[in-house]
C-alpha cells in the first residue's frame, strides 16, 4: 500500500472520482422511444471502489513500488541527518550544563536551530514532490478507470455509478469493483466488450488461378 505520506492522496483520489463517473452515467441513459408510457423504468445503480482499483491493478502496484523504493532511500538519509542533529544536541546540553551560557555556545545553539529548520522543510519539500510525483503517475489510471466505467455504464445501462466510500448501503449485486480490476489489468480502456479491444485480423490476398489457356482457331494441326 501507498506510505503513510502518500495514502491521502489515494483517499481524495478516490473521493474525488465521483466526479468523473457522473458523465459517464448521464451518456448511458437511453432515450424514451415515442409513445412511451408514463410509468419510467426502475433507476439501475452501481457502485464501485476506485480506491482499490488503484491500489491492486497491475500498473497501481508498480507505482507504489516505485514510489516505496524512492521513499524508502531518502528516509534512509533524512534519518541519518535527524541521529546527527540528535547527538549534536546532547553535546550542547552537556556543554551548557558543565561550563554555562557563552556566546559561542549561544552561536552554535543558533547554528543548530538553522540545521534543525533546514531538514524540517528538506522533508516537506520532499513529501510534497512525492505527491506530486504520485499524482503524476495516478491521473491516467483514473482517466482509464473512468473509460472502463463508462462502457460498462453504456452497455448495463446504468444511471449513475458512485464511488463506495460515498455511499452508506448497497446491495453485494450492485458493486462493480472486481469487474472494473479485472478489465483494467487486462488492457482495456472503455472501448472493448468485457475485454480488451481486439484487432481485427488481417485479410490474405485471394490466391490467383493461372490462366487458362485457349485453343487456337479452328482447331489445333496434328504433327506429321
Amino acid at each position: 500500500m501507498f506510505s503513510r505520506a502518500l495514502l491521502p492522496f489515494a483517499l481524495a483520489v478516490a473521493a474525488g472520482f465521483t466526479s468523473l463517473l457522473a458523465p459517464a452515467a448521464a451518456e448511458a441513459q437511453p432515450t424514451a422511444p415515442a409513445g412511451a408510457t408514463a410509468a419510467a423504468a426502475p433507476a439501475r445503480f452501481a457502485v464501485l471502489d476506485t480506491r482499490h482499483v488503484i491500489l491492486n491493478s497491475e500498473e497501481g502496484l508498480r507505482i507504489q513500488a516505485n514510489l516505496r523504493k524512492l521513499s524508502e532511500s531518502r528516509q534512509a538519509e533524512f534519518a541519518r541527518m535527524d541521529k546527527e542533529l540528535n547527538d549534536e544536541q546532547d553535546k550542547l546540553r552537556k556543554e551548557e550544563k558543565a561550563k554555562g551560557s557563552s556566546d559561542a555556545l549561544d552561536k552554535r545553539k543558533a547554528e543548530f536551530r538553522q540545521k534543525v529548520a533546514q531538514l524540517q522543510q528538506a522533508q516537506l519539500d520532499f513529501q510534497r514532490d512525492m505527491m506530486s510525483k504520485e499524482n503524476d503517475l495516478t491521473k491516467p489510471m483514473i482517466q482509464k478507470i473512468g473509460n472502463i466505467v463508462k462502457n460498462i455504464a453504456q452497455q448495463e445501462a446504468f444511471d449513475l455509478v458512485v464511488d463506495k466510500n460515498a455511499v452508506v448501503f448497497f446491495k453485494n449485486e450492485l458493486d462493480i469493483t472486481e469487474r472494473v480490476l479485472g478489465l483494467y489489468n487486462q488492457g482495456d480502456s472503455g472501448g472493448g466488450k468485457g475485454g480488451a479491444t481486439k484487432k481485427p485480423a488481417e485479410k490474405k490476398p485471394a490466391e490467383k488461378k493461372p490462366a487458362e489457356k485457349k485453343a487456337a482457331p479452328g482447331g489445333a494441326k496434328k504433327p506429321k
